[in-house]
């Protein structure tokens, strides 16, 4: 005979099931909101990463790839909260601020059998995460390593500003965007951040080369007169928006780091 919450748990799900609720994303407030039971959780999260595996499988790594990292990154920072707190009073136990996702900690436990199904639900969750992170990782070098990125003439010492050139062979045309890179620091760490602007779409017919579109773009934008530039393409046919756009931006970034060395 199923249990109370059990029978709760059912009828929600059915539901859900009957609203057709897709398990496409994964609110920030999952882990607390609705009911707080393993079982529950444990639906909820399978049924998000079997969506997340099957948009992997088919090369679709944004922004689900980055959605993931950062669910997996919430965990840890609870996992680790609450061991912090065991430690610190290891004959009590905390409760949480179920809105907030934040831990409370008082000399008399209020709901230990809150905190003790949360803790089963992060300790079921994070492996389960880490499968799929996997494959998403696993993806994501399989993307970069049919990603080709050279620089066009010479690179001049100037780096900040300058231009992507990427191909898309299937139709026959080259994406001319603009990049900027930004430097911010944070907690004494100096982070890089790169921005783009796409600028216009040029046909590859008339065997136009990336040094041809390169002197094309220094006599029409004289605001870059030796501007950095940078071709990308690739033999696969990728998902531009979900895969091949984002880890060029990435694949650019270390090109530039390493020029800058």
């Amino acid at each position: 005979m199923p249990n109370a919450t059990s029978a709760k748990l059912f009828r929600f799900i059915d539901w859900q099931n009957k609203n057709n609720i897709l398990m496409a994303q994964l609110s920030n407030n999952w882990l607390t909101e609705n009911l707080i039971d393993l079982e529950y959780k444990q639906y909820i999260l399978l049924a998000y990463l079997e969506n997340i595996g099957e948009q992997f499988n088919r090369k679709l790594l944004y922004p689900s790839l980055s959605e993931l990292i950062e669910h997996y990154r919430s965990l840890q920072e609870f996992k680790q909260e609450i061991s912090g707190l065991q430690q610190a009073f290891p004959e009590k136990l905390s409760t949480v601020d179920l809105k907030e996702l934040k831990l409370k900690y008082e000399k008399v436990v209020q709901n230990d059998s809150i905190m003790d199904e949360l803790e089963k639900i992060v300790q079921f969750s994070i492996p389960q995460m880490e499968i799929k992170l996997a494959l998403g990782k696993e993806v994501y070098h399989f993307v970069e390593e049919h990603v080709k990125i050279e620089p066009v003439g010479l690179v001049p010492l100037y780096l900040e500003e300058g231009y992507m050139l990427i191909e898309i062979p299937k139709k026959s045309e080259t994406l001319v965007y603009e990049y900027g890179l930004k430097f911010f620091t944070q907690s004494n760490n100096t982070f890089r951040s790169l921005s783009t602007k796409y600028i216009t779409s040029i046909s590859n017919k008339g065997f136009k080369t990336p040094e041809s579109i390169k002197l094309e773009l220094i006599k029409t934008r004289p605001v870059l007169p030796n501007p950095a530039t940078y071709f990308l393409n690739s033999s696969l046919e990728i998902p531009f928006e979900e895969a091949f756009f984002p880890v060029a931006k990435r694949m650019l970034m270390k090109e530039i780091a390493k020029d800058c060395s």
